[in-house]
């Protein structure tokens, strides 16, 4: 016999957790709807698996503990921020997945590979599993998980087979998650403020500048050496440097920022990582963060791998995070200009998110190591530091 599907969504609110994201999946139509209407909660419609993923980790490190929902045909969108953020880190979150082309029944023929790839993928990455059925106790299954992840500090799964919840006749989303479409007045009071003057800084200089003004803010810095710098400066307890998972730090930020609304959040982010998941950029804007300030450092390479070009040239971040609803944006093309645009980006804290596009030159400090904290402890420094803070 079929489950309620208001059984889990119990379950989970009793076994602590409160922040929500996912993608859509029909076989979790009803849990996810629940979540996007629901005030106990806070949901995040990803853009892709991955960002999910990125986004639960992000409220674990706010002082939350988050699942990502999925179809299991997108898990292997998920596998990187699994296998570089979640589990190095060792930072707990819940993965809810359904079921497509379980073995032995009947599915379309194009789910059938990842179907029986699921649980075997899931064990490949050390993640506990447990499938649930008609006669599973929910309650316990999701206690047991969430015991799990709270004393190993590690990810734990939960699979949810075709046809294991009753359909709620009606089922769909309620309106909480924003589908705001901006007039074309609005769109026009949407330019790109433009600063600039001089030769292009380096990213030194423009972490510098931003550490003189904004350095007490919490912080999420992209991998590369753009983390490598940053941990230099040995701020773990407000600045989180990643290592992996490329391309998911306002993803992680935006987590943040869901769970510690009131706290500024700054995005240290760079050009190749931000063209990898440029969905972010929609995700962030429809939530609307208040207190976000997504700065984009573009040197136009992929310098941590020998300095391969990114098409960056061909891509004006400012105008397409307008596009995407973000609240304001602003380019930088030259050092005279730098202190001008960085005041301006931390004056916008409040009205919504904001991003500031800086160009710099190819120039790397000499000495660029990864951080001597291991991923744990810079997790968990992080997040009591960002805990401990008003």
């Amino acid at each position: 016999m079929p489950l309620d599907p208001q059984l889990l969504f119990d379950a989970l609110l009793k076994a602590g957790i409160r922040g929500f994201s996912g993608v859509p999946c029909s076989i979790l139509n009803d849990l996810i709807c629940e979540a996007e209407a629901s005030s106990k909660v806070d949901y995040v419609a990803a853009s892709v698996e991955g960002e999910a993923v990125a986004a639960a980790a992000g409220s674990w490190l706010a002082g939350g503990l988050g699942v990502a929902m999925m179809q299991n045909s997108g898990l292997g969108n998920a596998v990187n921020p699994l296998a570089s953020l979640a589990i190095p880190y060792e930072i707990p979150l819940l993965l809810l997945v359904s079921w497509r082309g379980e073995p032995g029944r009947k599915d379309a023929v194009h789910h059938y590979p990842m179907g029986a790839a699921t649980p075997g993928l899931l064990e490949l990455l050390g993640i506990p599993t447990a499938v649930l059925r008609e006669d599973s106790n929910v309650q316990r299954s999701v206690a047991d998980a969430v015991a799990y992840m709270e004393k190993e500090r590690r990810p734990a799964a939960l699979i949810v087979p075709r046809g294991l919840f009753e359909a709620v006749p009606g089922a769909r989303a309620r309106g909480r998650v924003p589908t705001r479409e901006r007039s074309a007045e609005q769109r026009q009071a949407g330019r790109v403020s433009r600063f600039g003057g001089g030769s292009l800084p380096s990213r030194t200089d423009v972490l510098a500048a931003y550490l003189a003004r904004c350095g007490d803010e919490a912080a999420v810095s992209t991998t590369g050496y753009m983390s490598r710098e940053v941990a230099s400066h040995a701020l773990v307890d407000r600045h989180f440097p990643m290592q992996g998972s490329m391309g998911f730090a306002a993803a992680i930020a935006l987590g943040i920022a869901r769970q510690r609304p009131e706290r500024p959040v700054f995005v240290l982010d760079g050009d190749g990582a931000l063209i990898m998941r440029l969905g972010s950029l929609a995700t962030i804007g429809a939530l609307a963060p208040p207190r976000f300030v997504h700065l984009v450092i573009d040197n136009a390479t992929y310098a941590s791998t020998g300095g391969q070009r990114t098409v960056s040239p061909s891509v004006d971040f400012a105008e397409v995070a307008l596009a995407c609803g973000y609240a304001g944006a602003g380019f930088c093309s030259g050092s005279d200009g730098l202190a001008a645009a960085l005041d301006w980006a931390r004056e916008s804290l409040g009205a919504g998110p904001t991003l500031l596009h800086i160009r710099v030159d190819e120039r790397e400090s000499s000495g660029l190591e990864r951080p001597a904290l291991t991923p744990p402890e810079i997790a968990q420094a992080f997040r009591v530091g960002l805990m401990g803070r008003a």
